[in-house]
């Protein structure tokens, strides 16, 4: 595992889910895509890029509020499933490192949870700034850490601290509640260039009656957290499982289990 990258490892994880992402996790994240295209104001005949687009439902909202849209994914999958949902909506392959778009092409572009999962996310802000038109709007969202509210987080960390350990033989990645800091936000877009940004905090929320679907929610629809899981000894792993199992009961309120992902949204202004 150790002798690929994360990137690559990432693109190889994303590239096998695509099939049931839209109906595990995208549950949560389609939750975001209202405050993200808020953000954005009026976007009636502007030009609109959603950069990791995954299966599309952020690209396919901004066109039904009027925007000239299109998403962008590195997982060919991801762009096969998203086109088949939306067969009149445009989505190509490419890597959000190295946007395959000229300069000042676009008036407003998201990436709805996707800096996490790149290997260089200065480049890929670098990347938005140089596409956007001047006054066009940038607006990310990433993961709120466990001690902000993340209650996914901390129930599978702290399963993982208790029973295995972080340690184990991954390539080096980016960490990943960086950004939810908002001080590392704000100088990773004024790093890029941006002006005027405005970072705060959205609410999201995945129910559930069944814990063993927290079990599924990790294997089936995302990639980072299944790898730390796998690279754990065996028996270290089904500890891990059973208390994920034994906390996620102590989140069940009125019958179903709620889990907060309370995510940050950060907006900026190219000048």
């Amino acid at each position: 595992m150790s002798e690929k990258t994360f990137r690559e490892l990432e693109h190889q994880g994303w590239v096998k889910k695509a099939a049931v992402y839209r109906d595990v996790f995208g549950k949560i994240t389609e939750q975001a895509i209202d405050p993200i295209l808020d953000s954005f104001g009026d976007l009636t005949g502007r030009r609109f890029l959603d950069v990791a687009c995954g299966t599309g439902d952020l690209a396919a909202a901004a066109a039904k509020r009027g925007a000239h849209a299109e998403g962008l994914d590195f997982a060919a999958t991801m762009v096969a499933k998203a086109s088949a949902i939306y067969p009149n909506a445009r989505f190509r392959e490419g890597d959000a490192e190295q946007l395959p778009y000229p300069i000042k092409t676009f008036d407003a572009v998201s990436c709805s949870f996707g800096l996490l999962h790149l290997q260089n996310p200065e480049g890929a802000v670098g990347e938005v700034r140089r596409v956007l038109k001047p006054g066009g709007r940038y607006s990310f969202t990433v993961w709120c850490s466990p001690d902000q509210g993340g209650e996914f987080f901390k129930l599978v960390l702290e399963a993982v601290q208790r029973y295995g350990t972080l340690d184990v033989p991954l390539p080096p990645a980016p960490p990943i509640f960086r950004f939810s800091n908002f001080e590392e936000s704000e100088r990773l877009l004024k790093g890029a260039g941006f002006t005027a940004s405005s970072i705060g905090t959205i609410n999201l929320m995945w129910r559930t009656a069944n814990p063993q679907d927290v079990l599924d929610l990790i294997y089936k629809s995302v990639v980072r957290t299944p790898m730390i899981l796998e690279a754990q000894t065996h028996d270290a792993r089904e500890k891990i499982h059973r208390a994920i199992l034994r906390e996620t009961e102590h989140y069940r309120r009125s019958g179903e289990i709620e889990l907060k992902f309370p995510a940050v949204l950060a907006t900026a202004v190219a000048p």
